[in-house]
């Protein structure tokens, strides 16, 4: 394995981490500043899609090498994902039950 494509694999866990942790913004107390709470909130779609973009293109790189440690792009696919499906999912909730709300 060359030491691209484990920075590459690397690169999708942390771009993953930073998406599942600006999800988790909001929820800091109320002594921290709001522009620190709610700004990050932007930020966890783009990097989901980013770690996922980039945990692909390194697992693809890794394809047919024995000795390829795939578990840090595996993990950073997976945070990447869950970054894009979460807010997502909350979303349309949301948008269906204030549609029930009126309706």
């Amino acid at each position: 394995m060359t030491e691209d494509q484990g920075r590459n694999g690397t690169c999708s866990l942390l771009l993953g981490i930073g998406g599942a942790a600006a999800s988790g913004c909001p929820l800091l107390p109320s002594v921290v500043s709001s522009w620190i709470r709610f700004f990050p909130v932007h930020l966890v779609v783009p990097l989901g899609i980013c770690a996922v973009v980039s945990g692909v293109g390194a697992l693809r790189d890794m394809r047919g090498l024995e000795g390829a440690d795939r578990l840090r792009a595996r993990a950073g696919v997976v945070l990447g994902s869950m970054a894009i499906v979460v807010p997502v999912a909350v979303v349309a909730w949301a948008w269906w039950a204030l549609s029930h709300l009126h309706g």
